[in-house]
């Protein structure tokens, strides 16, 4: 459901690599719909969603539309009884993420949210690493990325001139990061951004975890590039990836221990594939490690929390939805 980005097309191929086969391509424009699908092999082309529902060999759907259309698509795959994979964000605003939330909760929908951090290969193996104890209590995890913001390539090229949205295009990336690998929930913020045009283009913030440990992040459209770097301190150890946010290859994961540098050994594999395994083997319970709905809505809860001491100045609690 929709035709926006050629990351779409990668997608297709890890449906077909897994043994199942795209069926229709949705969009509300219909010779996009019938373009891509001619493109990409695709039986079926349609901006008539009832015609989707009325095929009862559809049992899920992968959600690639641009933020401000993706609510719409996943409210009708979870009215209609299918289950769904979204590009991440799903929304931009928290209240609708949490409606979203509820709704597929009620239909007994599974809703699971494609941020390809978590797909990679070296950031699973340090979660691994730290829930096994290797580096000991976890004290803090520094996130720094930089370099001009590159739209997804567009088939179509009309958004090609988008500035991005630093809170939204990179920052929310970090904060569903930091959950996955700590498990813990942030539950205070600071943040500090330097406007540019638009809105802001060049961001630090630091998160304060439940768990104890600090979360500092730097995010910048404005610097040259900069190899991204993911760096988990311990109190026996550290772990250091590089190269592993933009999802073009493996990067490489160093653990430090006594004083010494070690190499950890990753297998390469393609993170859409990854992505779409999960998210089938969870159909009949919960993805393994994908990120969920729910997990929409923290990240949201905590990006809001950072905008806020972004304009503020202030420190500010993150506050769960629902909560006083």
């Amino acid at each position: 459901m929709g035709t926006e980005t050629i990351a779409t097309e990668h997608m297709v191929s890890a449906i077909r690599s897994i043994g199942h086969q795209p069926l229709w391509v949705v969009s509300r424009n219909a010779h996009y719909a019938g373009t891509f699908a001619g493109d990409l092999g695709i039986p079926n082309a349609t901006d008539d969603l009832e015609r989707v529902w009325a095929d009862h060999e559809v049992r899920f759907v992968y959600v690639s539309a641009t933020r401000e259309r993706r609510s719409f698509h996943i409210a009708a795959a979870a009215k209609a009884g299918k289950h769904i994979l979204c590009d991440g964000p799903i929304s931009n605003e928290l209240e609708e993420a949490a409606r979203l939330v509820s709704l597929c909760h009620d239909l007994k929908v599974t809703l699971a949210v494609h941020h390809i951090a978590r797909a990679s290969s070296v950031h699973q193996t340090m979660k691994r690493l730290i829930r096994d104890g290797e580096i000991g209590q976890i004290h803090s995890i520094v996130v720094a990325r930089g370099g001009a913001f590159h739209p997804s390539p567009n088939r179509r090229g009309q958004f090609a001139n988008l500035e991005g949205d630093i809170f939204f295009d990179a920052a929310i990336e970090d904060v569903d990061l930091v959950r996955f690998l700590t498990d813990a929930e942030p539950h205070r913020a600071t943040g500090i951004s330097k406007p540019m045009g638009g809105g802001p283009q060049h961001l630090a913030f630091v998160l304060a975890m439940d768990d104890g440990c600090i979360f500092q992040a730097h995010e910048s459209f404005l610097t040259a590039e900069i190899e991204d770097t993911v760096m988990i301190a311990g109190s026996k150890g550290s772990l250091t990836a590089s190269g592993t946010l933009y999802g073009r290859g493996s990067g490489t994961l160093t653990r430090r221990i006594g004083g010494r540098n070690e190499l950890i050994p990753i297998r390469d594999k393609d993170v859409h594939v990854a992505a779409i395994q999960d998210f089938v083997t969870g159909l009949h319970g919960r993805p393994t490690w994908l990120s969920t709905g729910a997990d929409s809505v923290a990240n949201l809860a905590a990006i809001n929390s950072i905008i806020v001491s972004a304009q503020s100045g202030d420190v500010v609690d993150i506050k769960p939805r629902g909560t006083a």
